[in-house]
């Protein structure tokens, strides 16, 4: 009967001593689960972060192309102007030619 309530005792003790190693186990688990978290939410962070980057960036290169768009269709507003002043001053150039040609022709007839 002793040997039985010795054998219990010894069991109890290696069970505490488990339960003890449990519970150590559990909290490193824990602690370790509690760090994971912690780099997660981190990461998220940057994330985060880098989203409102890319969306300025995003934001800052689409005001470029407005712009760039809108100087462009200037210039090619500009240009057809141009162009349709360099075609009427010919026309003139032209017509004043003609006119100086009547003109010579008059002076060396006459």
């Amino acid at each position: 009967m002793d040997s039985l309530e010795g054998r219990m005792n010894g069991l109890e003790g290696r069970m505490d001593k488990l339960e003890h190693e449990i519970k150590d186990v559990r909290s490193s688990m824990e602690e370790s689960f509690d760090a994971i978290g912690a780099q997660f939410n981190e990461i998220d962070n940057r994330f985060t972060e880098l989203d409102k980057k890319i969306d300025r960036n995003h934001q800052e290169v689409t005001k470029r192309i407005d712009t760039l768009s809108k100087d462009i269709k200037t210039q090619r507003e500009d240009a057809l102007q141009a162009q349709g002043a360099l075609r009427l001053l010919t026309t003139q150039h032209e017509d004043l030619a003609g006119r100086v040609a009547v003109v010579e022709s008059r002076l060396q007839a006459a």
